[in-house]
């Protein structure tokens, strides 16, 4: 191809890279702007104990003396930066403030991860497309602001993909800092959660397959087939111990018996033991005993139905490709089919296993940025048959069905995890159905109503039958004290999880955090005082 030729699309691809770097930039704002508005979760009190018992571990060993034996489940890349933030500018806001930043920080990088990716695959065209389709995914995007497991593993897991993307694009030849990408990605997710071990298993599998596809293509050399397997296996080997050293770093349990400890905090993870109900289908489960198709049934009625059609249309064109010319595949379908295998291998593995599951899709948050990449692959295969009427009406399209999910995650706002899609019904089927505000976010808009409108002639009594801390941190202290007792208590509140918003038929509605005419928080009145004062 000569030069001119060359030049428009040189252009063009510059003009996409531009488009999905401002897109970033004003997510970042927009984040920025918009992250106070999320309330303390359920889950940040726990992950707070974890990150202030690895520091302590850490300052006792920098003092010289013997640090206690932890025994934490959990890495620390999320908890352990955030204790020692805290701990060294205690005047910066709160622990969950804080620890908000931190989470947004996580988001952005699988963001930033999903689009390199990407285009590193299909194109800078579909690269944005990555950006903006997982931009608008609202159970990414709001369990951005928040979430201290999940979405610092969805980001880790994401550019750990984008490491090994990086590496096979520059097979047959063996990219210098190869096992240095890999160790490094695959550390910084297995620092977040276990999962992110599969980083290293991918390596591993994906680097046998395209090495068995060339020996059956070529030559069948056996001696260079081994010799391929030996040098890629150091390689390999590198990457595991970087990668061993890294996570060392923010889980101070591997210090002692690091394979024992491992294998423990592995069982344990997989069989956590909470028993609480789930809310599926309109039935009421225990988490030990969860339909098996609890996962795929989340996944379907939360992501958007454009996102699912264009995965589909990928899986189409991926079959196609095969069938259409299945010499000379490698390494040409190694990248795209390593991003196929990341969002559907852990759903798989989770319906064979049947381990404890709760709180939604959660638990698989890390595979929805591998899903949007293949979705975008597929948009970018399906826009490159058709004519350029039609490629523009098809981007036309997608504009108006992105533009419709931003309007939802508005309306919803600071809700964006609780969506539906629409061809289930919505948020508004959801309601009593399945879970919705399961993280209790919406305490800190039932806090701000009763600051505002309750008087200060004295100390008031609030009633909450679960963790205190998602209101506690909300409300004011010097007006307000939590009770987990009825008795004597002002008031009551309570969210739609677990039906306790129902226990007190006597109690007298003041008022509901609600989305889209959908109640996710209620406050009731429960002396005959507070009735009498706010008939």
């Amino acid at each position: 191809m000569n030069d001119a030729s060359q030049t428009p699309l040189k252009s063009t691809a510059f003009l996409w890279r531009r488009l999905s770097l401002g897109l970033l930039v004003i997510l970042t704002l927009i984040g920025g702007l918009t992250v106070s508005d999320y309330g303390r979760t359920w889950d940040e009190t726990f992950r707070f104990g974890g990150g202030d018992t690895k520091l302590a571990y850490y300052q006792a060993l920098f003092a010289g003396e013997s640090p206690q034996a932890l025994a934490d489940s959990y890495p620390g890349l999320f908890d352990l930066p955030l204790a020692w933030a805290h701990q060294q500018f205690p005047e910066w806001g709160t622990r969950s403030q804080k620890g908000h930043i931190w989470s947004l920080c996580f988001g952005l990088l699988g963001l930033l991860a999903a689009w390199r990716l990407t285009a590193r695959i299909g194109g800078e065209r579909a690269g944005f497309w990555a950006l903006l389709l997982l931009a608008t995914l609202p159970r990414y995007y709001g369990h951005m602001f928040f979430n201290p497991k999940d979405i610092p593993l969805a980001a880790t897991y994401t550019l750990g993909l984008w490491a090994l993307v990086h590496v096979f694009a520059a097979l047959p030849q063996a990219h210098k800092l190869s096992a240095v990408w890999i160790g490094l990605a695959a550390g910084l997710a297995l620092s977040t959660r276990i999962a992110g071990f599969l980083i290293l298993v991918y390596f591993g599998l994906f680097i046998g397959l395209y090495l068995l596809i060339q020996f059956l293509q070529a030559d069948r050399d056996v001696k260079k087939l081994f010799r391929e397997l030996w040098l890629w296996a150091l390689r390999g080997a590198s990457a595991g111990l970087l990668a061993f050293l890294i996570v060392c770093i923010f889980w101070p349990t591997l210090h002692q018996n690091p394979l024992v400890n491992l294998s423990k905090s592995s069982a344990q993870v997989q069989s956590f033991g909470w028993d609480a109900p789930v809310l599926v289908n309109g039935v009421s489960h225990l988490a030990s005993d969860l339909p098996r198709s609890y996962v795929p049934y989340w996944m379907w009625r939360t992501i958007p139905e454009h996102v699912l059609l264009l995965f589909g249309i990928a899986l189409i064109a991926g079959l196609y490709g095969l069938i259409r010319n299945p010499k000379n595949l490698a390494p040409r379908i190694l990248a795209p089919a390593l991003l196929l295998f990341s969002s559907v291998f852990p759903v798989l593995y989770i319906l064979w296993r049947d381990p404890v599951l709760y709180d939604g899709m959660r638990h698989t948050l890390f595979v929805l940025p591998p899903l949007v990449c293949v979705a975008a692959l597929g948009l970018e295969w399906g826009l490159r048959q058709l004519r350029l009427f039609w490629q523009r009406l098809a981007q036309s399209t997608l504009a108006a069905l992105v533009g419709l999910i931003v309007f939802q995650m508005v309306s919803l706002h600071p809700y964006q995890y609780v969506y539906f899609n629409q061809m289930t019904g919505g948020l508004q089927a959801a309601y009593l159905h399945d879970e919705t505000d399961y993280w209790g976010l919406s305490h800190k808009e039932a806090a701000d109503w009763l600051n505002a409108n309750v008087d200060d002639s004295r100390v008031y009594t609030v009633h909450l039958r679960y963790n205190r801390y998602m209101l506690l941190e909300h409300i004011d202290p010097q007006r307000f004290t939590l009770t987990p007792e009825a008795a004597g208590a002002d008031f009551f509140v309570a969210i739609t999880r677990f039906g306790f918003f129902d226990d007190y038929p006597d109690a007298e509605l003041l008022h509901v955090v609600e989305r889209q005419g959908v109640p996710l928080c209620f406050i009731f009145a429960l002396s005959d005082q507070m009735k009498a004062e706010f008939d």
